[in-house]
């Protein structure tokens, strides 16, 4: 198993879907992906112990938190940069900007952060497309969406609390955030005829 060491950046060319990595001294922590700089930003000042940048395929591990065994003290760091020098920063340069999620670091698992955040991060990996059929069958069948969700954020990096998520999408829904979907004609029609809102999705794409 590869291992990453904070003191050097390692350059990954050729990137197995099903490779599993891990960082040297690190048991363990917390996956987080960013997918734009503003979600770089956010999540440089998290607690996520390690976050992806996939627009430029860079892996950066983040000692702003406090966390046992890291050697770094609360209060580190915590308004620049990554933490202390030789205990954070960049680590790897994936070749391609490939896709990784938490199961491709031994030991780490996905970042918990603030739902509606995360469901917002999440919506940036979506078509127009997706995110259309996101809204259709949320507001049609929300209990098999939420499943979906779930599952497919895991592969995004994404762990999902059920209850956290139905609620924050509902909210959402309902405070406007998916106005900015076009909806084509079928799917308005469908959306009424269960008595579905549509205020939100005033777009046609026919």
């Amino acid at each position: 198993m590869p291992k990453f060491n904070p003191k050097k950046v390692a350059k990954v060319k050729a990137f197995d879907p099903g490779a599993r990595y891990s960082v040297k001294d690190i048991n363990g922590g917390t996956f987080a992906i960013a997918h734009n700089k503003k979600e770089l930003k956010q999540l440089m000042k998290s607690d996520a112990d390690v976050v992806y940048d996939e627009s430029k395929g860079k892996l950066y591990l983040n000692a702003n938190g406090e966390k046992k065994g890291w050697g770094v003290k609360k209060g580190w760091g915590e308004k620049k940069g990554w933490g202390k020098k030789k205990d954070s920063g960049l680590i790897a340069k994936f070749k391609g900007k490939p896709e990784l999620n938490a199961e491709n670091l031994e030991g780490f698992s996905a970042h918990l952060g603030n739902t509606k955040e995360e469901i917002d991060s999440f919506r940036h990996t979506l078509s127009d497309t997706e995110e259309a059929d996101l809204l259709v069958n949320f507001t049609l069948k929300p209990k098999r969406t939420l499943k979906r969700v779930i599952k497919d954020g895991k592969k995004e990096g994404y762990n999902f609390d059920r209850d956290e998520l139905a609620d924050a999408l509902e909210e959402m829904d309902k405070g406007g955030a998916f106005i900015d979907i076009e909806l084509d004609a079928s799917a308005i029609e469908l959306i009424s005829s269960q008595g579905g809102a549509v205020g939100r999705g005033t777009g046609s794409s026919c």
